[in-house]
């Protein structure tokens, strides 16, 4: 069994509200699903992009992700100090007890080395699926790390119920 999964989506693919509608399905059919979400909002005027937030799954902590860099800027809006306290935050979570670990992405963070590698590593350490997005540009960044323990999701949900409920009998909902 693959416990590590990547949905493969493009723009114009809502990943967020897939992964969203999921991960509420999973609670709602009683599984304890740690992770986070991620929503966008308009920026504040000082940039032409929106800002990332990261909801932790089952509160409302929210982490703004994303720093502002002024109108001019080109770089990553990425936040490297925010993303690290979330990443801690959740890691609380599922030292708790989870049945699945959520991730928004697998980005340039993570194709880095950085990111949330650790978590999903801790995760499969404790023997936790995880369920995340990567995007076509850092996929054969996934594939490398993910190597033969991970599997890449069409942008499906039904796919992602059937890999979940395929881990365990008990998972199918």
């Amino acid at each position: 069994m693959q416990y590590l999964a990547a949905v493969e989506f493009d723009d114009g693919q809502d990943i967020d509200s897939l992964l969203e509608g999921f991960v509420h399905r999973q609670i709602a059919g009683g599984f304890r699903v740690r992770g986070v979400l991620q929503s966008r909002e308009a920026s504040g005027g000082q940039c032409h992009c929106s800002d990332m937030d990261l909801r932790i799954i089952g509160s409302e902590e929210v982490f703004r992700i994303s720093q502002s860099l002024g109108s001019g800027s080109a770089g990553c809006r990425l936040h490297p100090g925010a993303l690290a306290d979330c990443s801690a935050r959740v890691e609380q979570g599922i030292e708790q007890g989870a049945d699945l670990l959520v991730l928004n992405r697998f980005g340039k963070g993570e194709s880095e080395g950085r990111g949330f590698r650790d978590l999903i590593s801790t995760s499969l350490a404790m023997g936790i699926p995880v369920l995340l997005a990567v995007r076509p540009t850092y996929r054969n960044a996934w594939e490398e790390f993910s190597g033969d323990y991970g599997v890449t999701l069409p942008f499906d949900e039904k796919a992602v119920v059937r890999w979940f409920g395929e881990l365990e009998p008990a998972h199918a909902a």
